[in-house]
């Protein structure tokens, strides 16, 4: 639970510095993230199928486990969903109606 609370209070900190960066700088952020998924897609596949397993032994259930599971085309299409994420308008300082 520790570790847990850790994270969250590093992502909050993460988000403030984020919503100050320039646009170029978060998109070259993002593109790093997609590139490091690409990069790191075999680590990522062994984990999930541990995960996986780990799932699948405590009883979830298929549609769970289909929604869970990872393979390279999947990791493949989370690299370009981040990719498109950063050709998107940056919405910081934006007010919305």
């Amino acid at each position: 639970m520790q570790e847990l609370m850790q994270k969250a209070a590093a992502a909050r900190e993460a988000a403030r510095k984020m919503a100050l960066a320039a646009t170029a700088e978060k998109n070259a952020a993002l593109l790093n993230m997609s590139d490091a998924l690409l990069a790191g897609q075999a680590e990522i596949l062994a984990a999930n199928r541990e995960d996986i397993a780990r799932a699948q032994a405590a009883g979830i259930s298929a549609a769970m486990l289909d929604r869970l599971s990872l393979n390279e085309k999947r990791v493949q299409a989370m690299a370009q969903g981040v990719r498109q994420v950063a050709a998107l308008p940056d919405p910081a300082g934006e007010k919305l109606e």
